[in-house]
């Protein structure tokens, strides 16, 4: 299989202002106060109202959610390997994503004026001026943006070198994206194993407590990782089917409320779990 035609690998940026600043002048009253050592703590101001904060910023953190779900790990940097089979899933729910972030910016900003005046009053002799933005230069610290890049081809190395040393970096890029390609693999295998064991641990336990999630998160998972299939593991379909037939559609509720249906799933589960352990030589 050529990798390089099968995905893209994926970046995802996002910038957002942070809110809070470093006071000296109390960090230094603090430690006065209490006789501490000079590098005892350090005090940080929240300079507006955390309410309006947390709307941009939960705006961020679903994205990002997003975003390593819907992508498979890659190499040592922030580049995240998409299949080309997820890529307009993605991309159509990541343009949702973005418009939710400028519209919680959009908000944030318009707002901006009202919050540091609420801020003068709530801080008080914390307050400084200058810790704030001018309202023009505001919008900078944000952004959000999406970049798509091949994946590397050691076919489309044509650097001016003796053939010696041209081969061995070709050989060298090879391996790289050999091992990212086993690494992605292996995570998206993981995904699985990981909430089914979840799943096993807590039927097993009589006394333990669950949420939806339980079973949610498999349906999920057996919704996406057909789509992350990088190389067309046929053990990982399989293993994706069974947990998809045997787990994703079970209730919750029945299960919290009837012992025998709880075991019945447990079993289950653990059946798929050993499947999987099989497969994955654990």
């Amino acid at each position: 299989m050529n990798i390089t035609e099968k995905a893209m690998l994926v970046n995802l940026s996002i910038s957002q202002w942070t809110a809070r600043r470093f006071d000296r002048k109390a960090t230094d009253r603090v430690i006065e106060d209490y006789s501490a050592g000079p590098d005892s703590g350090r005090f940080n101001k929240l300079l507006v109202d955390l309410a309006a904060v947390k709307r941009y910023q939960k705006a961020a953190n679903e994205a990002r959610v997003f975003h390593y779900e819907n992508s498979l790990p890659w190499g040592d940097d922030d580049s995240r390997i998409l299949p080309a089979l997820n890529y307009l899933p993605y991309t159509k729910k990541m343009r949702e994503l973005r418009s939710s972030f400028e519209a919680a910016v959009d908000e944030f900003v318009s707002e901006y004026p009202d919050l540091i005046n609420r801020a003068q009053r709530d801080l008080n002799g914390l307050f400084s001026p200058g810790d704030y933005p001018e309202v023009g230069s505001l919008r900078s610290k944000f952004s959000f943006s999406v970049s798509v890049s091949p994946v590397p081809d050691s076919g489309d190395f044509r650097v001016s070198l003796s053939a010696d040393e041209v081969e061995q970096i070709k050989a060298d890029i090879e391996a790289r994206v050999k091992d990212s390609v086993s690494e992605a693999m292996r995570d998206a295998w993981n995904r699985l194993f990981q909430a089914v064991k979840h799943m096993v641990d807590k039927l097993n336990n009589p006394d333990s407590i669950f949420r939806d999630s339980l079973v949610g998160n498999i349906a999920d998972l057996c919704d996406v990782l057909p789509r992350l299939n990088l190389t067309g593991d046929s053990d990982l379909e399989k293993m994706i089917y069974e947990a998809k037939m045997l787990l994703a559609s079970l209730d919750p509720e029945i299960l919290r409320k009837y012992d025998l249906e709880r075991k019945a799933a447990a079993d289950k589960a653990e059946n798929v779990l050993s499947k999987m352990s099989a497969y994955m030589g654990d």
